[in-house]
């Protein structure tokens, strides 16, 4: 009896597994099928519980947003772990988040399809399915999404940039604060963008000294105390350098490549923790710092930390809304203050929304100010 139990129990997996993954390259089958292999199963270790019991009482206390990084973070650790998974999937759901909630329901039942909530997992996919939309294309409709090209560097101590195809999207947010507002259609000609934002090192090689307060953090981390007028000197004395057209994006340019064609709250994930460091997950109370770029999931073009680590300077001066803001991807000059976008390790993720705008006045340094680049193509 056990053994036709046992069997049941794989013929369930095999047949579910393929409407569960999204291909049969899917990193998380090799998770499902070594937990489901293993014999006795594993246990949560400390730090894994500490996360699971911290998660817990932020949904107790009615801080959802706290409460998904929590289990984001237990996840990270345990990975194999169902009821997490579980777990996770519901507050994505609760918030709205149903393409991610969906993934996290795909995987409980990847490592549990007998488990004691594999019927209420698959029924909320079964719901999810109703409200989840396509991901919207930043071409006109009926076109594909564009993919972003190849990746290139100038010169060895080049920041690494990604070739952006040319394409239209909504920019802003009817949700969001007043000056995301209103939506409005823009088209962006073809550029390349940073893959990351520039590190100490990128920035040590152009000017000699490297300003960042976090100097410890690594040559890899991203440079930061710069303000807007400091970027403009370090991209002056790159181009110089490699004869070529380095600037700061503008602010259209660098939604459009946060976006990468899809309409998710942060760059790349409607989960912050997936895609971004920032105050709830780079550090302790009082302790948060920047992190080496490139440690968290890229977006669809291929770029990181769009959303969090570092404060990012656009060319184009602050306005208090997209009332007559360009349509053509240029920057939108005139005024006192520049803006940043991306939000960073020292704010709540919120800040690092696709949308989310800061400004401040163009000599301003901080230790979450830095920069990522801009390249006309060719």
């Amino acid at each position: 009896m056990v053994n036709i139990h046992k069997c049941l129990a794989i013929i369930l997996f095999l047949i579910c597994a393929p409407a569960f993954a999204e291909n049969a390259s899917d990193p998380f089958q090799e998770v499902a099928s070594k937990y489901l292999a293993a014999n006795p199963k594993p246990v949560l270790s400390e730090e894994a519980h500490k996360y699971k019991v911290q998660a817990e009482f932020m949904v107790q206390e009615k801080q959802p947003d706290k409460a998904i990084v929590l289990y984001g973070k237990a996840l990270n650790v345990a990975p194999w772990w169902p009821e997490g998974h579980y777990q996770l999937g519901l507050l994505l759901g609760e918030s709205k988040k149903y393409r991610d909630a969906t993934l996290e329901m795909k995987h409980y039942l990847m490592l549990a399809p007998e488990g004691a909530d594999a019927r209420a997992a698959q029924d909320k996919i079964y719901q999810w399915e109703v409200v989840i939309e396509p991901e919207k294309t930043l071409s006109e409709a009926g076109k594909t999404s564009p993919e972003a090209g190849k990746t290139f560097k100038d010169c060895p101590a080049c920041t690494e940039m990604v070739e952006i195809p040319a394409g239209s999207f909504d920019m802003g947010s009817d949700r969001g604060e007043s000056d995301e507002k209103p939506v409005h259609r823009v088209t962006i000609k073809p550029f390349a963008i940073g893959k990351t934002e520039v590190t100490q090192e990128q920035w040590y090689a152009v000017m000699g000294s490297d300003p960042s307060f976090f100097n410890g953090c690594g040559d890899t981390c991203p440079v930061e105390q710069v303000s807007w007028n400091d970027a403009q000197a370090f991209i002056k004395k790159l181009n110089a350098k490699t004869g070529k057209h380095y600037r700061l994006p503008t602010e259209a340019e660098w939604e459009y490549a946060c976006r990468a064609g899809s309409q998710q709250e942060y760059c790349g994930s409607d989960n912050a923790d997936n895609v971004s460091w920032n105050s709830l997950n780079s550090g302790g109370f009082f302790f948060n710092t920047p992190h080496p770029v490139a440690t968290k999931h890229a977006n669809a073009f291929g770029v990181y930390d769009m959303s969090g680590n570092v404060w990012e300077w656009v060319e184009d001066n602050y306005h208090e809304n997209y009332n007559g803001a360009p349509t053509d991807g240029s920057a939108w000059v005139g005024g006192s203050m520049r803006v940043l976008r991306g939000g960073s390790w020292g704010k709540d993720p919120k800040f690092g929304r696709a949308t989310a705008r800061s400004k401040f006045a163009s000599n301003y340094r901080d230790f979450s100010y830095g920069l990522r680049l801009a390249r006309n193509l060719p």
